[in-house]
């Protein structure tokens, strides 16, 4: 099992656990929401010890194959990061006029896939696929700031594992479509890219 801890600097430091027992404990004593809400994060190796500031660190990456997932809240399918082409290329992104609308009715208990990109501290962007059934219209808005204002959130990566986002490093989320129902006070603007092309056509 290969673990990377992605900085909010940007720097990316990779640790290997070979041992299937230890790569097992290691799994066995994780609680996803909890690994950013201590003080450090240690990591150590036969030469070597290494401590990460927790508040300092945007995510951490478990890849191995056949990694067991951890449940995600009970209206939430599965969440996997998808690559920026990917998802600009699902999301329709690059092509606003295939944009789904904001608006679009969605039936309480029908099965959707949204698209969210996620910018963290330092300025990295993470782009993932999440399967979602609808909750009740009254509960729509409070299922997702409850999910971004959770201490963690996690997902499954493409490689084959796990990694786990610390959303108190979270700067901005985009969601495609948007919920149908807009928040009180929200400013009624469009979404533009950094080209300034009109990425989101809500009203």
């Amino acid at each position: 099992m290969k673990i990377l801890i992605h900085s909010q600097g940007g720097s990316v430091e990779t640790f290997s656990q070979d041992n299937p027992a230890l790569a097992a404990r290691i799994l066995k004593g994780i609680q996803p929401t909890k690994v950013f809400t201590g003080d450090i994060i240690t990591i150590a190796g036969d030469h070597s010890l290494t401590t990460f500031v927790a508040s300092r660190v945007n995510r951490v990456d478990l890849i191995a194959e056949d990694l067991p997932l951890w449940e995600q809240p009970s209206d939430i399918l599965e969440v996997v990061e998808l690559p920026e082409d990917d998802f600009r290329e699902r999301s329709h992104v690059n092509d606003p006029a295939r944009l789904e609308r904001r608006q679009s009715p969605k039936r309480t208990g029908e099965f959707a896939v949204v698209f969210v990109e996620v910018e963290m501290t330092g300025g990295s962007r993470i782009f993932l696929a999440a399967e979602i059934q609808v909750a009740l219209e009254a509960e729509r808005l409070q299922r997702l700031h409850m999910l971004f204002t959770a201490p963690a959130a996690h997902f499954r990566l493409l490689q084959g594992g796990i990694s786990i986002l610390n959303l108190k490093n979270l700067v901005r989320f985009t969601v495609y479509p948007g919920p149908d129902v807009t928040p009180l006070g929200a400013w009624p603007a469009h979404h533009l890219s950094q080209r300034g092309d009109l990425v989101s056509l809500e009203k």
